[in-house]
């Protein structure tokens, strides 16, 4: 029910609001991660590198923040490695490799000396891959620069799910990957104002999730994000994006697991710096809207960087 709410959101914002789009080596391009992006062209590469700090330290229950019962917080930094080749004319393929450091601590009492001590537990690793092939379905042009493209993939099990810490293993959601192959189907279309230097986008991925060896199986997700880009100045610009993501619950051992899944709005905004085929993006993610079920840590904060260079390979 999340995910079509979501959806029907993503819809509305798209026919209600006038989009128009850029020109430049991309069809639909924005300073945003591969897959916000969309189709390069033939025989152009795209590289970069990325960075996130994720702090959760905010619990909610429902729609309301609360006292974390268990005294938890959280940190998860994602180091990704993007490459995006345009394999022909309209159809290129974005790889994604990211490694991961994630950390939780919790607040227990001693019941010996009866005082208050932090426990703390972590996973870091090469995450789950993630493969996807792009389709350029309406190209823009100077008449018409609506853009629009298609296209899915998969997301493969390369991260381990099984490390330990002293001879027990770690809670999955401190694991680097999950152990199971998952689907993706994508979608991407765009819309600018050359004469304004302002340009439009908006993308929505969904991921339908399998089951590890253990039999745990993540919830399906939708993930949305719409984007505008102004250029400021010569070579500068700024950047706003509307994030949202709605989870179904996870699946383990015959039940559906308690606190997983809901659906999150963030707004993230930018600076960007670009010159040639650089373009340099810091930002920071806050949170507008959460409806978690149970009690669940969610992200408070989460700045990041990006650095990105198009190789022109003809």
């Amino acid at each position: 029910m999340n995910r079509i709410l979501l959806a029907f959101v993503f819809l509305y914002l798209l026919l209600t609001i006038n989009l128009y789009s850029q020109a430049c080596c991309t069809a639909g391009t924005s300073i945003s991660s591969g897959g916000e992006r969309g189709v390069i062209f033939a025989n152009f590469l795209s590289a970069a590198i990325s960075f996130q700090n994720n702090n959760l330290n905010s619990t909610y229950q429902s729609t309301n923040k609360i006292e974390d019962p268990l005294k938890r917080s959280s940190t998860v930094n994602n180091f990704n490695l993007e490459i995006e080749y345009g394999l022909v004319d309209k159809i290129s393929l974005l790889i994604i490799l990211p490694y991961t450091n994630r950390t939780r601590e919790t607040t227990v009492t001693n019941t010996e000396t009866n005082t208050k001590e932090k426990i703390s537990f972590s996973g870091k690793g090469i995450g789950d891959v993630i493969i996807l092939g792009k389709f350029q379905i309406v190209t823009p042009n100077i008449l018409s620069p609506l853009g629009l493209a298609l296209g899915g993939g998969a997301k493969l099990p390369t991260g381990s799910f099984e490390k330990e810490k002293d001879g027990t293993r770690l809670s999955i959601d401190l694991q680097p990957g999950t152990g199971s192959s998952d689907l993706l189907f994508w979608s991407h279309l765009s819309y600018d104002f050359p004469s304004l230097a302002l340009s439009f986008n908006a993308s929505l991925l969904y991921k339908y999730s399998g089951s590890n060896l253990d039999g745990y199986r993540f919830g399906d997700e939708v993930l949305l994000t719409l984007n505008a880009s102004y250029a400021i100045v010569e070579f500068w610009g700024i950047n706003l994006q509307l994030k949202g993501r709605t989870a179904d619950r996870d699946y383990w051992n015959s039940r559906f697991l308690p606190s997983t899944g809901g659906t999150y709005f963030d707004i993230t905004p930018g600076l960007i710096y670009y010159e040639g085929d650089l373009s340099i993006r810091i930002f920071t993610q806050f949170p507008l809207y959460r409806n978690l079920q149970g009690i669940q840590l969610a992200i408070s904060e989460m700045p990041g960087a990006e650095i990105r260079y198009n190789f022109n390979l003809e």
